[in-house]
Parts: structure tokens; C-alpha cells; sequence
């Protein structure tokens, strides 16, 4: 993001008032302004715009700091060019391929953490559903570990009264990334009126058996290609069907200028939803330890 964009200070605004409801104690200001320009764009003069409208900052011995997840939520609300806004546009493009189901693979890529350790590499893989495959063999040169499959609908059964009432209940809620130590917080979903995939789909799933309805958290990930994105939603049961629901994401994607006029809010994403299971987990570990990963996605064509 640069200070060219031109930011509407009412629009900046907005979104440091958003930010603001998060307490400081869940911050953590190890960002400065040189690491904030390359991992965010967000140059030195909208630093300093965004500091004037009370972004929070801490002052080290090399000039202001601040805290991640605010500068994500900054770049995906202000910079249509941002990184995270890229990332959420494959989500649209992919679930407006004209096509009535779609088959996905996405494949486990991981690099030996401890390079000329004793014994093979044993990596352990979270697979679908809440499965683990273990391997103790390295891949061959840029192979990958594993791969899974996904097959994914387009279309979905028809949202009962109950659940299009629920979903209306989060109409208030604003979508930001929350901190780790807060994201899964329900309560404070509720009342502040943010949240982002994790928080939101707790709550959803929470309030449905209030009103008899069948739910379930899922955690996997987006099956956009080039490239698959960690993501945490709802899905509730339908005519035999599990429904992933997001009205807040999607309220973002429309806001955003991503998703047009078609998405209503209650409309599913799961047609490029790769469940991985019901809870959150690092999805590699090598010799009982997580380490970082890349998840190639790809359209399978079947041939």
C-alpha cells in the first residue's frame, strides 16, 4: 500500500476503529516500519497516517513497531492490490468456473527442518477426515510428501428458515482477523461485532442447537489453485448434505469489491472448501515437530 492510493481518511478511519476494539494485552509489536513496507506494502507515509489515526504502535530503539495481524487487517481492507486480497479473489474465480462439481489435489511439500540427522525423515501428515498418514521416506527432489483429493459441488440444498435466522444474527459482525490468543474467543465475538473464520464459525456452531439444527466446526483449506490457504467455517446439515455457510467472509468479499451482487451472504463457499477435519492442527510434523509447509493446489482434470 502507498501513500499514491490516495486513502480516503474516512475509510482508514473505519478500519483503525475496528482494529481499536482489540485490547493491547493481545498484541505483540515486533513489526517495524521497514519489515511493514515489505511484508504489507505499507509504506512509510501511510505508516504515518495510520499512526495519526491511533493505530497502535510501541516505540523500540529503531522507531515505531507494531502488531501483525493489525497490519493484515489493514492491507486486506484498504489495498485492493494487497496480498491477502489476491489470495481471496482465487476463491470467487474458482467458484465461478461454469462447471456443476470440480475434483481438487493438493499436494504436502515440506524440506527436512534438521538436514543429515540419523535415520530417515518421519513426517506425519493431518489428512482428511481427522486422519494422520505417516511417512519415513524423503520425497524425491520437489516431490511431494502426499497428496489428497477433494471432490466439491457447486450447488447446495436450499437453507431451512432456522438456519437463514441464525445466519441474520450476524449481520452486525465486521470481519478482522483477530490475534491467536483471541480469535476463538465466541464471547467476545458476540459483543465487539469482529471476528474472523475461526471465532465465527464457533459461534455458528454454538447457536445452532438453540434452534435445533445440526453443525459442525470444520477446519481444512481453500482450494484455489496455484495455491491452497488455511480456513476454519461452519457447516450445518441439510437434506443429507453438510453445508459449509460464511456470511461474514462473504459480507467482506462483497464490501471488498471481490464477490458482485449475486453473492448474497448466504450463499456457500464449500465449493472450494477442503475439510481436513473438526479441529485446527499443523498439518506437518517432522519427528513430532511442526514445521512449515506448502500446499500446491490443483485443478484435477482427471487425466
Amino acid at each position: 500500500m502507498t501513500s499514491s492510493l490516495s486513502l480516503e481518511r474516512r475509510e482508514l478511519d473505519a478500519v483503525v476503529a475496528l482494529i481499536l476494539q482489540v485490547p493491547d494485552a493481545h498484541r505483540r509489536f515486533e513489526v517495524d516500519a521497514a519489515a511493514a513496507a515489505a511484508e504489507y506494502q505499507i509504506d512509510g507515509p501511510t505508516v504515518a497516517a495510520l499512526v495519526d489515526a491511533g493505530l497502535p504502535s510501541a516505540s523500540g530503539a529503531e522507531g515505531a513497531r507494531f502488531d501483525a495481524t493489525d497490519l493484515r487487517n489493514v492491507a486486506v481492507h484498504l489495498d485492493a492490490r494487497s496480498r491477502e486480497r489476491k489470495v481471496l479473489s482465487w476463491w470467487i474465480r474458482e467458484l465461478e468456473r461454469p462447471t456443476a462439481h470440480a475434483r481438487y489435489r493438493m499436494d504436502y511439500l515440506a524440506q527436512c527442518p534438521d538436514p543429515g540427522h540419523d535415520g530417515p525423515c518421519r513426517y506425519r501428515l493431518a489428512v482428511p477426515e481427522d486422519g494422520w498418514h505417516e511417512t519415513a521416506s524423503a520425497p524425491a527432489r520437489g516431490g511431494a510428501l502426499h497428496s489428497v483429493t477433494f471432490d466439491r459441488p457447486r450447488t447446495w440444498p436450499d437453507l431451512p428458515d432456522a438456519l437463514l435466522d441464525l445466519l441474520e444474527e450476524t449481520r452486525h459482525i465486521r470481519f478482522l482477523w483477530l490475534p491467536e490468543t483471541l480469535r476463538a474467543d465466541t464471547a467476545f465475538v458476540r459483543t465487539a461485532g469482529i471476528g474472523d473464520c475461526v471465532g465465527v464459525a464457533r459461534m455458528l456452531v454454538e447457536e445452532a442447537a438453540n434452534r435445533g439444527l445440526t453443525a459442525r466446526f470444520s477446519f481444512g483449506r481453500s482450494l484455489t489453485p496455484p495455491i491452497s490457504a488455511s480456513h476454519s467455517w461452519a457447516e450445518f446439515h441439510v437434506d443429507g448434505v453438510w453445508v459449509p455457510v460464511d456470511p461474514v467472509l462473504v459480507d467482506a468479499l462483497r464490501q471488498w469489491g471481490i464477490a458482485g451482487p449475486r453473492w448474497h451472504r448466504t450463499r456457500s463457499l464449500g465449493g472450494v472448501l477442503g475439510r481436513i477435519g473438526a479441529h485446527r492442527r499443523d498439518l506437518v510434523a517432522h519427528a513430532g515437530q511442526p514445521v512449515a509447509a506448502r500446499f500446491p493446489t490443483y485443478r484435477d482434470t482427471g487425466e
